[in-house]
């Protein structure tokens, strides 16, 4: 008779109540935008990441899914495959580096050494020790023309330098 081992990771998140009252009109209205519930999962995941200061923790990840009536399942697939979401606290600043060919050819690789030299910390995903960045590596920004591109804080900048790229960093405070 074989035996398997079976690990439990412990007990399920207690949901935050979502959405808050400082939200919920704005979920609301996007939910109402949309033909099924779960058609409103990424915008409202946005809403919900900017409101709990940048990350989703696992809480607010089961008060989405209840809120939302979808799987938690659903929600964590979301959250671990688009790049834009943080599910551990990040910067107060995020500077994301596009990495597509266009980029890269064009210069990114320097961006991305610049902004993580600049950030003080080894690798993308890692914020600062100061709370400052957090620098991450993006598949596409969808500015191949203009390129090389990056976000800070959510705002596109295009044919950057890594001089530029200074520059924008110093300017967060």
């Amino acid at each position: 008779m074989s035996t398997t081992n079976v690990q439990t990771t412990g007990a399920p998140p207690v949901p935050v109540s979502f959405p808050p009252k400082e939200i919920k009109q704005q979920c609301d209205a996007i939910v109402a935008r949309y033909p099924t519930r779960m058609a409103a999962c990424l915008p409202v995941l946005h809403v919900a990441q900017k409101h709990y200061g940048g990350w989703i923790s696992p809480e607010v990840e089961a008060g989405v899914a209840e809120y939302l009536e979808v799987g938690d399942s659903h929600i964590r697939g979301l959250l671990t495959f688009y790049a834009m979401f943080n599910t551990k606290p990040s910067g107060r600043h995020e500077v994301w580096v596009c990495r597509t060919l266009t980029c890269w050819l064009r210069g990114a690789a320097k961006l991305r050494s610049t902004a993580l030299a600049k950030a003080g910390v080894d690798g993308c995903g890692v914020e600062s020790a100061d709370g400052r960045f957090l620098v991450k590596d993006m598949e596409c920004l969808g500015l191949c023309e203009v390129a090389p591109a990056v976000f800070v804080d959510g705002e596109p900048h295009v044919h950057v330098t890594p001089e530029k790229l200074e520059e924008l960093m110093d300017g967060c405070e």
